[in-house]
């Protein structure tokens, strides 16, 4: 086996041993750094987490719900005829959608 010394010297064990650690270090350096790639976006990943939680926590998502559920009771009151209408078309399509024939 050629080593990378000279084209016409061998490679000796001692050679290939210090090739082979050479390539570790790299490999280990490689590793490293997508470790850290990684451990940054699981960091990032884990903050958006946190904040989405403590936003829900908060119960802005409850708030929203509570503001669609009384402006849809309204439209309700002030429109009965067309909202039978509009359950009665969505329950229609709903009914087709699940239908297996």
């Amino acid at each position: 086996m050629q080593g990378t010394m000279s084209s016409s010297t061998p490679m000796t064990g001692a050679d290939a041993r210090e090739s082979a650690a050479h390539m570790s270090d790299k490999a280990h350096a490689g590793i490293d750094r997508i470790s850290a790639s990684a451990h940054n976006t699981v960091d990032r990943m884990a903050s958006a987490a946190t904040s989405a939680a403590s936003r829900l926590a908060d119960g802005k998502l409850a708030s929203t719900a509570q503001e669609w559920k009384e402006t849809g009771c309204a439209y309700v009151r002030e429109h009965p005829v067309a909202a039978v209408g509009i359950a009665a078309a969505v329950g229609f399509l709903l009914s087709r959608l699940t239908s297996f024939r």
